[in-house]
C-alpha cells in the first residue's frame, strides 16, 4: 500500500513538472526568425534595380539628398518604408497629374513599376530570381562592379563653352531650410544667345532645386533639380543675353548631419549667332477670390494671348499650404485643354515643369491659373500664387 502511494505521488509531481515547464515556455519570448520564404517572382536584381536607377538614385545615393539604395544591402532595410512613400505618392516627389500635359522631366513611377514595388516588399523583398529563402541581409556584400553608380560629373550636354563657379556658401547643421541669390557675371562684351545650361551643384546633400534667371530682365532661363540638371531649347530657338548680363542663381537649401559648404558651377552652351526664336517669359499672378482671413482660398488668374505662341515649361511659384494648381488654355473655338495639374504640392520640393514637346496656343487663346489653398495654424495667406511660362 505504502508503495503504491509512492508510486502515485511521484507521477503526480512529475505530472505537475511537465505542465509547469510546458506553461513556461509558453510565455518565454519567440526567437527571431532569421528567414523567411519568398513568395514573389520580382527580384532585386532584376525589376527593382532598373526601377532605383532610373527613378531612385539621382537622390538616394552616396552623399546625397537621401539615404542611399545602390546596393541590395543598402535598399532591403528600407523595403516598407519605400512602399509607403510610393503607395501615397510622396515619392519620387513629382507632383504633375498624368494625363495632363507630357513632361521631360517626370519623375513619376508609372502603374507597373508601383505594382513591381508592391510586389518585391510583400513577397519578402528577394534579391534574386533563385532565392527561396529570405535571410538576414548584413549576410550578404554586393561587390563594387554591381554596385549602382550614378554619373555625376559628365556634362550631360557636352563639354560648356562658359563655366562659372558660385561664391562658397556654408550650410549648417540644423539649418532651416532657405533660399540663397547668387550673381554670376557672365563677362559679355557683346550679345550673345544661350541654347541649353547645365549646373553642378558641389555637394548634393544640401540642395534641393536651383533657378536661374537674367539680372536685367528677371526673366527665367533655366532650372536643376536632383533628377533633371540641365535645360535645353529646341534648334531655331535661344535666350537672348545683352551684353553685361548677369546671371542671378536662386538655391533652394536644406541642411544636412556636418557643416556642408557648398559652390557649384554653372555651364553655358551658346549658339553660334542669332536664332529667329527667343522665348519670353508669360507671367501669371492669381489673387484670391475670397477674404484672406479664411482659411480656404481660391486663386485664380487668365491673361489672353494676342499671338500664337509655343510653350516650353512652368515654373510655379507655390508657398506651403498650395494644395493643387490647374494651368489651362481655352482655344478661341471653345475647347478647354489642361496644361498641367498638380496635386498634393510639396513646397519642399519646387520643380519646374518641362514640357517633352512645345505645345502651341494660338492667337486669341486664354491661358488660365487656378489654384487652391489651405492655411494652417499660424501660417500667412500669401497676396498672390505666381505661375511663369517660358514661351516663344
Amino acid at each position: 500500500m505504502r508503495c503504491l502511494i509512492n508510486t502515485i505521488l511521484t507521477k503526480t509531481v512529475l505530472v505537475g513538472f511537465v505542465v509547469a515547464l510546458t506553461t513556461a515556455v509558453m510565455f518565454l519570448p519567440s526567437p527571431l526568425v532569421s528567414h523567411e520564404a519568398v513568395n514573389t517572382t520580382v527580384t532585386f536584381d532584376r525589376e527593382i534595380v532598373r526601377i532605383l536607377n532610373h527613378k531612385c538614385i539621382a537622390c538616394h545615393s552616396e552623399r546625397n539628398l537621401g539615404v542611399p539604395f545602390t546596393t541590395y544591402e543598402q535598399t532591403r532595410p528600407w523595403a516598407r518604408s519605400i512602399e509607403e512613400e510610393v503607395l501615397r505618392r510622396h515619392m519620387p516627389p513629382w507632383r504633375a497629374v498624368r494625363g495632363y500635359g507630357q513632361f521631360a522631366n517626370d519623375l513619376a513611377l508609372t502603374n507597373r513599376e508601383l505594382q513591381f514595388i508592391v510586389a518585391w516588399v510583400e513577397g519578402n523583398g528577394p534579391k534574386t530570381k533563385d532565392q527561396r529563402l529570405i535571410v538576414n541581409v548584413d549576410q550578404g556584400n554586393t561587390p563594387d562592379a554591381e554596385r549602382l553608380k550614378p554619373d555625376f560629373r559628365t556634362w550631360q550636354v557636352g563639354k560648356p563653352d562658359l563655366l562659372k563657379t558660385v561664391d562658397p556658401y556654408l550650410v549648417s547643421p540644423g539649418q532651416e531650410d532657405g533660399v540663397r541669390h547668387v550673381t554670376i557675371d557672365l563677362g559679355l562684351r557683346s550679345e550673345s544667345w544661350i541654347k541649353a545650361l547645365e549646373y553642378k551643384p558641389a555637394d548634393r546633400r544640401v540642395v534641393r532645386a536651383v533657378f536661374f534667371s537674367l539680372q536685367e530682365t528677371g526673366q527665367w532661363i533655366g532650372s536643376w533639380t536632383p533628377w533633371y540638371g540641365m535645360t535645353t531649347l529646341p534648334s531655331s530657338v535661344a535666350y537672348r543675353v545683352p551684353a553685361g548680363s548677369h546671371v542671378v542663381a536662386e538655391i533652394h537649401y536644406r541642411s544636412a548631419n556636418e557643416p556642408v559648404e557648398d559652390n557649384g558651377t554653372l555651364g553655358i552652351f551658346w549658339a553660334p549667332g542669332p536664332t529667329r526664336n527667343n522665348p519670353t517669359d508669360l507671367v501669371l499672378e492669381a489673387k484670391s477670390s475670397g477674404t484672406l482671413s479664411a482659411p480656404g482660398q481660391r486663386y485664380f488668374a487668365s491673361a489672353k494671348i494676342p499671338d500664337s505662341v509655343r510653350v516650353l515649361a512652368f515654373k510655379p511659384d507655390l508657398p506651403p499650404g498650395v494644395e493643387s494648381v490647374e494651368v489651362s488654355a481655352k482655344m478661341p473655338d471653345g475647347t478647354v485643354q489642361v496644361l498641367l495639374l498638380l496635386r498634393d504640392v510639396l513646397p519642399q520640393w519646387p520643380t519646374p515643369y518641362v514640357l517633352k514637346d512645345p505645345v502651341t496656343l494660338p492667337k486669341n487663346s486664354e491661358i488660365t491659373l487656378t489654384a487652391y489653398y489651405k492655411a494652417s495654424a499660424g501660417s500667412q495667406v500669401p497676396a498672390t500664387i505666381k505661375l511663369t511660362a517660358s514661351v516663344f
